[in-house]
């Protein structure tokens, strides 16, 4: 695999956690324009996770909190529990982060793997 193959899967992956949004699209521009990769490759590293990590990363950085207050008495009973925000689910929100991760870094494999077979 070339550098320039390298630097492509690079943007790919990581590009928008870099550069938001722009980083991913030189990516997208590079890998268009190789010929290393078929158009099966370039539609699965377009299509499969756009936005590489980044998304991963905006999961993290923006995911809703919930903030509770309790109060305690003298007595040690806890009264109250005003809260506020909404918070996301474990349930629904550890396998959305896990297939946020995995996407990005299984399509990476993949376009490594075609370049080096191609090469």
């Amino acid at each position: 695999m070339r550098r320039y193959e390298a630097i492509t899967v690079f943007l790919l992956l990581v590009g928008g956690v870099l550069l938001p949004v722009v980083g991913w699209l030189i990516g997208a521009v590079l890998l268009l324009a190789s010929s290393r990769w078929s158009m099966r490759d370039k539609l699965a590293g377009l299509l499969v996770w756009p936005g590489g990590l980044a998304v991963a990363a905006s999961l993290v950085a923006f995911a809703p909190t919930r903030e509770c207050v309790y109060v305690d008495d003298a007595s040690g009973h806890r009264h109250g529990g005003q809260c506020t925000g909404a918070a996301l689910s474990g349930w629904l929100g550890v396998p959305l982060l896990i297939v946020a991760i995995a996407g990005p870094l299984l399509t990476a494999a993949y376009l490594t793997w075609r370049a080096r077979r191609t090469a």
